[in-house]
């Protein structure tokens, strides 16, 4: 018989246990009677033998069985087998097992292979659970057992599940969703859930809150429902099994439009990439331009980028932009509309504009021999922002604070203000706001937003994950953009309706940095590194490493389909790329950002001011000034204008390098890298000069 005990007890026969004797010339075996042993004496007919070739085998070596705990107690076989018998031999079978989940074993016959059976426990008295055992089989040539058969013993492990009641899923909520939308939380109602539940989406298990025995809940992210089908759900649970299957159906996305990227151009620029937002976009989706179709990529379901050429913008107006898809019953979209304007003559950025480029035109230019107004703000004011009968400077004051303060555009007197502004602080403006990010020492920056009439706040957004913000900011086409460094770096886009962060990206290192913004491009710029993100998604466009890394960065220039990219280790030297495409253009070097017109780059480099050609890369003068030139130049028509360390304003004919006009400043003109950003600025007429702790304006046009 076979003896439920530890299989760790001394002796092999300890206590008592089965023993059968099987002949292997007529495979026929006779169960020894009772428990111990004779010492090897064959039984009674037996003619005895001596020790062979003989070997123990056993048909499995595991055996796996489960019931629920309201079932009947299941039961297992397998075979013993005895291989490689002669005539006229016995052999004697011996076993013992664990008794976890085991009740008895019995044999089923004497001869080979002998089927041994086993019955389990009631899975009721049990409990729910997983309970192992293993059984001993052990052949001998003796009833004692001190000739061992080869191979002998051997085991069988022995798995038996006992689960509780099904798990059972009953409904979802929501039990659908649109394509395209948003993430959301799913909960699974049922019964029989535990600890260890797991919500399956689609065959994959998800990271799943337990509520109840009834409830539980996940998350689906818009990835999950990104496009319209059906999603088997159900519920796993390694104690009540597998529940049944729901199914959750993503709806079709309906065609839509929300938004449109850039809303504004300027008349007369080049082609761009439009981006346009929506739901329910698929392969024969096409972007309408005035009603007719334009080169149009789908990026996602709810994403669409279109070409716009140069031809389309060429004059002022408005433009009404569709989506048209004729797989889709709505077939076109509402309209939104994208606004092409004139050229602004206001100053909104560092270096004027959001590409940086330092030019402007006026309808007319003559040079005063003195200033219009020079006011003194009590601090180091930075370039200014000229908009709306308004000047904009913030103010740096000593202590590591700021003020933001609006002046008359005609008198120089304080509209409103100033405003105190924590840490170091720069400025730009965008459709009646004005943007302040201000940067505390080795802490998250924060960016402002106030209303341009009357200064009032409106919003407040920290800028978290990183502590140091050496860069500016520059506002265009509804949004925000600022980098930061500390863990690496991190570009923002904030949006400037609500300050909610709308996007980032992770770039090297995210120092000192101004974002240059046009209409289809977001570029940033750090020691071999330049980058290029769709404006209102963030999306990737292109970057390039021209292969090392380090701490710095400076501020790019986009200007002439071609992006300046200060990305050497330090200062201003760098690598020009197409706009469009990142191809590798040429070098350049420069102590400090350029300007640039159409025809004509003007770079300061060695403390000389040159100006050159674009068509030909070739310098067509240079100027030295006093020998202390400094700051970025900025061209107003045909002049560029730089100022010096000595405290003088040089104004020059952009085409012959002549010195047109020349005054003397409060203060010398003081330049430095990083935020808070100064320099020259001119818009509405007004050329202002930030120097000292005054900020000085001289009318260039009574008209512009």
């Amino acid at each position: 018989m076979f003896t439920a005990q530890s299989l760790t007890t001394a002796g092999f026969f300890a206590r008592s246990r089965f023993m059968a004797a099987l002949s292997t010339v007529v495979m026929t075996a006779v169960l020894a009677v009772g428990c111990g042993g004779d010492g090897g004496s064959p039984p009674s007919g037996n003619t005895g033998g001596s020790p062979g070739n003989l070997s123990l085998s056993i048909s499995v070596k595991n055996i796996s069985v489960s019931a629920t705990v309201a079932q009947s107690a299941p039961t297992a076989s397998f075979q013993v087998s005895i291989v490689g018998e002669q005539p006229g031999q016995k052999v004697y079978l011996s076993g013992k097992y664990s008794a976890n989940g085991i009740a008895t074993i019995s044999d089923a016959s004497g001869s080979s292979p002998v089927a041994i059976n086993i019955q389990f426990k009631s899975p009721s008295s049990l409990g729910a659970g997983v309970y192992t055992d293993t059984v001993q089989i052990s052949g001998c040539y003796d009833q004692a057992c001190t000739q061992p058969l080869a191979n002998s013993p051997q085991e069988v492990q022995v798995q038996y599940t006992v689960t509780g009641s099904s798990a059972k899923l009953i409904s979802l909520n929501p039990p659908t969703a649109v394509a395209q939308g948003n993430a959301f939380t799913l909960t699974a109602n049922g019964s029989n859930f535990t600890q260890q539940s797991q919500v399956m989406w689609n065959g994959n298990s998800r990271v799943t809150t337990y509520v109840s025995a009834t409830q539980l809940t996940t998350q689906i992210t818009a990835a999950d429902i990104a496009a319209a089908g059906s999603v088997p759900v159900s519920v796993t649970d390694p104690v009540n099994g597998t529940s049944n299957s729901l199914v959750f159906t993503i709806q079709a996305a309906p065609l839509s439009l929300s938004s449109i990227s850039p809303t504004n151009v300027t008349v007369g620029g080049t082609g761009f990439m439009l981006t346009v937002l929506g739901t329910g976009f698929t392969n024969t989706s096409t972007v309408r331009w005035n009603g007719v179709a334009r080169p149009t990529t789908v990026v996602a379901g709810n994403e669409l980028v279109a070409q716009i050429g140069a031809a389309d913008i060429a004059a002022v107006g408005t433009v009404s932009v569709t989506v048209n898809d004729p797989s889709s019953n709505v077939g076109t979209t509402s309209p939104q509309t994208l606004t092409i304007s004139a050229a602004s003559i206001d100053a909104v950025a560092f270096q004027m504009n959001s590409a940086h480029t330092g030019d402007v035109n006026f309808a007319s230019i003559s040079f005063p021999a003195n200033p219009v107004w020079s006011v003194d703000v009590g601090g180091t004011p930075s370039y200014a922002l000229i908009v709306q009968g308004k000047i904009f400077v913030t103010v740096s004051v000593g202590s590591g604070s700021s003020q933001l303060v609006a002046l008359d555009q005609a008198t120089g007197a304080t509209v409103w203000g100033p405003i105190a502004i924590g840490g170091t602080a720069n400025a730009a403006y965008d459709s009646g706001k004005v943007f302040v990010i201000s940067s505390p020492f080795a802490t998250a920056a924060t960016i402002e937003a106030f209303d341009a009439q009357s200064g009032n706040q409106l919003w407040s957004t920290l800028l978290t994950g990183q502590y140091s913000f050496t860069g500016g900011l520059t506002a265009a086409n509804g949004f925000v953009y600022a980098g930061g460094a500390g863990s690496g770096g991190t570009l923002y886009a904030v949006d400037q309706a609500t300050g909610a962060i709308t996007w980032t990206q992770q770039v090297q290192n995210g120092d000192n940095s101004t974002p240059a913004v046009t209409a289809d491009g977001v570029y940033v710029t750090y020691p071999c590194w330049t980058y290029d993100f769709r404006p209102a998604t963030g999306e990737s466009v292109w970057n390039n490493n021209t292969g090392c890394e380090g701490g710095g960065g400076a501020t790019p220039v986009v200007a002439n389909q071609l992006v300046y990219s200060p990305n050497e280790v330090s200062g201003y030297n760098g690598t020009t790329y197409n706009a469009e495409t990142g191809a590798l253009s040429g070098t350049y070097t420069a102590d400090s950002p350029s300007a640039f017109t159409a025809s004509t780059g003007y770079f300061l480099q060695g403390g000389t001011l040159r100006g050159i050609s674009v068509a030909s890369n070739t310098v067509q003068w240079s100027f030295a000034g006093d020998g202390q030139l400094s700051g970025a130049p900025i061209a107003v028509n045909q002049y560029v204008f730089i100022g010096s360390g000595s405290g003088n304003l040089y104004a020059l004919d952009g085409t012959t390098g002549q010195l047109a006009w020349q005054v003397t400043l409060p203060a010398p003109v003081v330049w430095q890298l990083a935020l808070p950003l100064s320099g020259l600025a001119a818009g509405d007429g007004l050329l202002v000069v930030p120097a000292g702790t005054k900020v000085t304006a001289y009318m260039l046009s009574t008209n512009p």
